[in-house]
């Protein structure tokens, strides 16, 4: 899984960070910076300013620890553990960033707007706040393959189950205007391939982990026997070897000022 998200990282790193404005002297904070690549890219446009990673998961923490030692990076974020639901901030530290980042986090919260209040008590007043998440409706692949509209439409339903929002991220501007912010812009993030590019296999194989690490929820919905669900998938790694495939998806951006 660590590996599955540390590709992901590299593929979607830089199309967020060109979108982001940055003086230099700003106080960061990436709340979910999960194994902390995104973070330290940050960091390093942040020469007279600072960075903060919150990450609940101890092992993606130890992992983020690790790689930034092993890039010799280990005093470019400070990584801390906690939730979103409550940040783990000195008394001092609230109400004085510049820019807080929230990426793929609020998609697994069932209340994400208890996240955003944390991260606006954070921000000082003017700062900004960027938003990346899914709306798992965007997702589509070419030549059309029934397995994957099947499988695909339950795996949302498991995001139902769970309580939280696989469409999520056509609800960001809403979510942060009831949080009291302001300014709000939105954008795309391209997150897809087709087979002739070199990174495809890492889209198509993400895509493929995504659904083989739900099997047993999908499975428990009623739908679907396991058997049938390895058809599924095998149906899915023989589209992936077309030379016509394609995956499309876009993630969804929004920004605001507090």
């Amino acid at each position: 899984e660590q590996s599955r998200l540390y590709i992901l990282n590299r593929l979607l790193n830089q199309r967020c960070l060109d979108k982001i404005e940055i003086v230099g002297d700003e106080l960061g904070l990436d709340i979910g910076s999960g194994l902390g690549v995104f973070s330290r890219m940050l960091a390093k446009k942040l020469l007279l300013g600072r960075m903060i990673g919150v990450e609940r998961s101890p092992d993606q923490l130890n992992k983020a620890r690790h790689l930034a030692r092993e890039d010799h990076q280990d005093n470019l974020v400070e990584f801390r553990e906690g939730s979103a639901y409550e940040l783990p901030l000195k008394n001092n530290e609230w109400g004085t960033f510049d820019l807080v980042f929230i990426r793929f986090l609020l998609e697994h919260l069932a209340q994400p707007e208890i996240a955003l209040q944390q991260a606006k008590k954070a921000m000082k007043p003017g700062a900004k706040i960027m938003l990346v998440d899914d709306d798992h409706a965007n997702f589509r692949i070419t030549p059309h393959t029934p397995a994957f509209e099947h499988l695909w439409t339950l795996y949302c339903r498991v995001y139902d189950k769970l309580g939280n929002d696989p469409y999520i991220g056509r609800n960001l501007v809403t979510l942060l205007h009831q949080t009291g912010f302001r300014n709000f812009k939105i954008d795309f993030i391209l997150f897809g391939a087709t087979a002739a590019e070199a990174d495809f296999k890492h889209y198509a194989n993400n895509l493929i982990s995504i659904l083989e690490g739900t099997k047993a929820e999908i499975i428990q919905i009623g739908e679907v026997s396991e058997e049938l669900f390895m058809t599924y998938i095998q149906e899915l790694e023989a589209w992936s070897q077309k030379e016509d495939a394609t995956l499309w998806y876009a993630a969804n951006w929004a920004e605001a000022v507090l």
